[in-house]
């Protein structure tokens, strides 16, 4: 299913336009819903069962509830957490100084925990955080502030940054951190998300893991319905544009089969497609378009899944001689 967001292109739409336009798509496959239920489950329903922003707190240990996003780099995780936030109805993102219920941060790869504690209490109003000042004296502040501010989800992107392990690094106290947030005076609920190497940590520690339930993103197989579902998303975006599709009909399979499958990725390189042939004021996509933004981004290749061949002869052409990008 394709999500349109603002309003509707003119005939009389720039080509500037357009590309904005397009920047601004979101193809909505079923993972959105199941991370919206999972979400949902963070939170206390209210009295006329609908949902509310205030976290569920067990009634026996006091903790609030947390959950891991997981997927591959360029596997959507970002636009997917995001755009969940933004369409919740209940869930809106604070900043310095603007109101809100939720905290988004990303953390950088060479972030430490004492460094997150300081990003909480800067981006929630504080005043800059003494250097001097140690970890748990940063964390004290980082929670009050939290509690202050009414902030009820905390979302950590990019969280196995703080796993890597090397010098001022403390994995240990990172993971011991993220189970802490929701205990104690003013707990939240929390999602963590990262690649890999984030379960792998936590799982590290039992209780931890426990703690935060893994919501995987898989690649997207061929001819499976998310596979369908994009496939229709970006040919919607093209007949929105004036734009048709090649005669063979598979631009969007060779796409997935190029990126193995990553939907951030795929998605990434048919708006690229689009906005090129937009570009060049034309209205008829080409496989050459798709071979050149596909080389424009990783380099040029003997052989490609843009090739003017027959795609089910050249996809199994590919796989026998051992492709990859």
């Amino acid at each position: 299913m394709f999500e349109f967001h603002d309003p509707a292109l003119t005939p009389e739409s720039s080509v500037a336009e357009k590309c904005a336009w397009l920047t601004n798509r979101y193809i909505k496959l079923d993972r959105d819903v199941a991370l919206e239920e999972q979400i949902a489950g963070l939170f206390k329903m209210g009295d006329d069962d609908a949902r509310t922003a205030e976290p569920m707190i067990d009634s026996l240990t006091g903790e609030t509830r947390g959950m891991m996003v997981v997927g591959n780099s360029g596997s959507g995780k970002s636009a997917l957490l995001r755009r969940t936030l933004r369409s919740s109805g209940v869930l809106s993102i604070a900043g310095r100084e603007t109101e809100g219920n939720t905290l988004y941060l990303t953390v950088p790869p060479e972030a430490t925990i004492k460094a997150l504690a300081t990003s909480i209490a800067e981006a929630t109003g504080y005043p800059k955080v003494s250097s001097r000042a140690k970890s748990y004296e940063t964390w004290s502040i980082a929670r009050h502030r939290l509690g202050e501010r009414g902030i009820g989800l905390l979302v950590i992107d990019e969280a196995h940054h703080l796993m890597r392990r090397g010098s001022g690094k403390d994995v240990e106290g990172a993971i011991q951190t993220m189970k802490s947030l929701l205990q104690g005076e003013h707990p939240v609920a929390v999602i963590i998300a990262g690649v890999q190497k984030l379960p792998d940590a936590i799982m590290e520690d039992p209780e931890t893991d426990s703690r935060f339930p893994k919501f995987e993103l898989p690649r997207l197989l061929e001819g499976s319905k998310d596979a369908a579902s994009f496939a229709r998303g970006i040919q919607t975006c093209a007949r929105a544009l004036g734009l048709q599709m090649p005669e063979d009909g598979t631009l969007t399979d060779r796409i997935l089969f190029a990126e193995a499958g990553s939907m951030g990725r795929s998605v990434r390189l048919a708006k690229n497609i689009m906005m090129n042939v937009l570009m060049d004021g034309r209205s008829q996509i080409r496989l050459q378009d798709a071979h050149r933004a596909f080389a424009m981004r990783y380099g040029s290749f003997p052989q490609s899944p843009f090739d003017a061949y027959e795609w089910l002869a050249l996809r199994q052409d590919l796989i026998d001689g051992g492709w990859s990008r």
